[in-house]
């Protein structure tokens, strides 16, 4: 396991795909050379981002999580479940979605399993998943409990 202190940033799609494309679709992450609609985050060690994920607002009230990634040796360290928590803060504060989709390749699907998101449908080994909010505000709530317990076990 590799020891290290990062910290979590917006980043620029052309950042994104200059630093993950290549390592992304070897392992059937989706992304676009184009896109000016998804916005991201990343977890950065130093100078270097090491695992970003992304939304785009579909529609009001749908939003799609994508572009969920790690590199392969900073994996099994909580940096993709701080980025999925703190990707969901940002959109439950900033968008108040009912609906929350992904596409997830099968490194990605048991978190999003985890976190209340059912499977809708699988093609070629991709399975669509979607998740019903109720109440943005409780969720939230629920989710800045969660992520200050988790800062809480880390320091």
């Amino acid at each position: 396991m590799i020891t290290m202190n990062t910290k979590t940033y917006p980043i620029e799609h052309n950042e994104v795909y200059a630093r993950f494309a290549k390592d992304m679709r070897k392992e059937r992450v989706a992304i676009s050379k184009q896109d000016s609609k998804t916005k991201y985050i990343c977890s950065m060690n130093g100078i270097h981002p090491v695992a970003v994920v992304g939304w785009m607002e579909m529609s009001p009230g749908h939003v799609r999580l994508k572009t969920d990634y790690v590199r392969d040796r900073f994996r099994g360290q909580g940096l993709y479940s701080d980025l999925f928590m703190s990707r969901l803060i940002l959109i439950f504060t900033a968008l108040k979605p009912s609906t929350l989709t992904a596409y997830c390749t099968p490194m990605s699907l048991p978190k999003y399993l985890s976190e209340g998101f059912e499977a809708q449908s699988v093609s070629n080994g991709i399975t669509y998943v979607k998740r019903t909010i109720s109440n943005t505000d409780e969720e939230l709530q629920r989710l800045e409990r969660r992520f200050s317990q988790r800062i809480t076990q880390i320091n």
